[in-house]
């Protein structure tokens, strides 16, 4: 996962400024086209088809999620096409890919967006989505401490939610090791 770090006024991508505000899809899309010719490619049809979904979804997705919508419409586009769209607007910094472990890489459109980190179920696979100042300003002093620039960072907690952890025999294995290890008066819940 490739989440970026993003300072007060700066955002991981140069056209749009962290502000808190999502661009505009006209805008998103001028820039994607810019940063594609870069690379001598163009806009086609399909690949603004997959730009426009891709920023009218607002949680996270697979390309296998991207590539049935467009299967179960009139106008159908490539899983390749898909596969290689999404791949151009993660290196263009339009889009995050996220690892949460498993076979399939998530996505998440990241431009107006505040900076954010995963708590990840590994019995259920849901995703909550937290903001903690303290864990980045801790960051921030590690980072002067090592006199190191951060240019990105990411941040996954694997663990049960409560609701798998009742009914998960392997989450409740790990947590009575985790009450067996800790110092009395140490709550585990």
């Amino acid at each position: 996962m490739t989440a970026i770090h993003i300072k007060e006024g700066q955002g991981p991508h140069p056209h749009f400024p962290h502000d808190g505000v999502e661009p505009s899809l006209e805008r998103v899309e001028k820039a994607f086209e810019q940063f594609i010719r870069t690379k001598d490619l163009k806009l086609t049809a399909q690949r603004r088809r997959v730009l426009k979904k891709v920023f009218i979804v607002h949680h996270h997705f697979t390309a296998e999620d991207i590539h049935q919508v467009f299967a179960r419409g009139k106008n159908p586009v490539s899983r390749a096409t898909v596969y290689r769209t999404l791949s151009l607007l993660v290196e263009g910094g339009f889009l995050d890919e996220l690892d949460f472990g498993g076979e399939r890489k998530y996505y998440e459109h990241i431009l107006g967006h505040d900076h954010h980190d995963h708590i990840v179920c590994l019995a259920c696979g849901d995703v909550i989505e937290f903001q903690e100042p303290r864990i980045e300003s801790l960051q921030e002093e590690v980072m002067a401490k090592h006199n190191f620039l951060i240019t990105s960072h990411s941040l996954r907690l694997f663990g049960y939610c409560p609701r798998c952890r009742e009914t998960n025999a392997n989450a409740r294995k790990v947590l009575a090791k985790i009450r067996s290890t800790q110092p009395a008066g140490a709550g585990v819940s």
